[in-house]
Formats: C-alpha cells, sequence, structure tokens
C-alpha cells in the first residue's frame, strides 16, 4: 500500500488517496458524471496499479496522474480521461510559467545590466537603479500574466 509519494521539488510526502479521488471525480463533473463512488473505485485501482508496478518503491506525483490516465482509459472513462490530461497540462502550462517568471525575477534582482539582456532592452531605462529594476518587474510580471492568462496558448507561443 503506498504510504509516502515524491512530490515535484523532490520532498517525500504522505500520501492522500482523497486527492485522487477529488482529481478524478472534479474530471468526470465537467463532463457530466456525478458518481463519487465510481471516483472512489477508480481511485483505489489506481492505487492498486502504483503498488504492482513500482513494488516498494515510493512513487512519483507524475507515475500517479500517468497511472490515473491509463486506469480512466482502461476503465472506458475516455471522456473523463480527456478532461483530466487538458486538466493537467493547464497546470502543467501554469507552473511552468511561474517557474519562467521566478527565473525572470532572479535576474533582475541579482544581474547587473551588462549581463541580463531584459535589463538592457530598454535604452531609456537604466536597469542597475532602483526604478530601472521596478520598472522592468512591472513590464515583465505583466507579459508572463498575458501568456498565461490572457492570449491563447498558440498566440503565446509566436
Amino acid at each position: 500500500m503506498i504510504t509516502r509519494i515524491v512530490k515535484r521539488d523532490g520532498r517525500e510526502a504522505t500520501f492522500n488517496v482523497d486527492k485522487i479521488i477529488n482529481a478524478i471525480f472534479k474530471a468526470a463533473e465537467s463532463v457530466g458524471g456525478s458518481d463519487y463512488k465510481e471516483a472512489e473505485a477508480l481511485a483505489f485501482k489506481v492505487c492498486d496499479y502504483i503498488d504492482q508496478k513500482n513494488a516498494g518503491q515510493v512513487p512519483t506525483v507524475e507515475q500517479i496522474q500517468d497511472a490515473v490516465e491509463k486506469i480512466l482509459v482502461e476503465e472506458g472513462h475516455a471522456r473523463t480521461a480527456k478532461s483530466y490530461i487538458l486538466y493537467r497540462a493547464e497546470r502543467t502550462r501554469i507552473r511552468e510559467m511561474n517557474t519562467r517568471l521566478m527565473k525572470v525575477y532572479e535576474d533582475l534582482t541579482f544581474k547587473d545590466a551588462k549581463d541580463n539582456d531584459i535589463k538592457r532592452e530598454n535604452a531609456n531605462i537604466d536597469g542597475d537603479t532602483a526604478m530601472g529594476t521596478m520598472l522592468k518587474y512591472g513590464s515583465e510580471g505583466a507579459k508572463q500574466f498575458y501568456e498565461m492568462y490572457v492570449l491563447d496558448p498558440e498566440h503565446a507561443a509566436a
């Protein structure tokens, strides 16, 4: 039985099957499903599958999410699986965008303008001053916000 899980940042945490149940149920609800007991049964099948596949190793979040997709498809819940996959992809995209934004902020804070293209992209702003850095924080934050929440993903990638 699964008791621990490896999070995305490498930390181990206590495994909670309720999170899988809720994720499956929310995906099912988004396509018109309403059977919580079925979500529970599917979650326990996911746990059994992970127990067999990992044989005593601590599973990662990604392994569990992959198993949820596999079980949903195998058990005939293709629409729920599609909803789950789309939600998972969106969360991954947001996580990556947040990571990218934090990297930009780190560069703005700790690098000199001569080492950082972002600080030098506007000749009217001195990127090494406090005010110049604050202006860049705002513009880079707004840029990331628009890419994540306003623009269509296909337009943001262009």
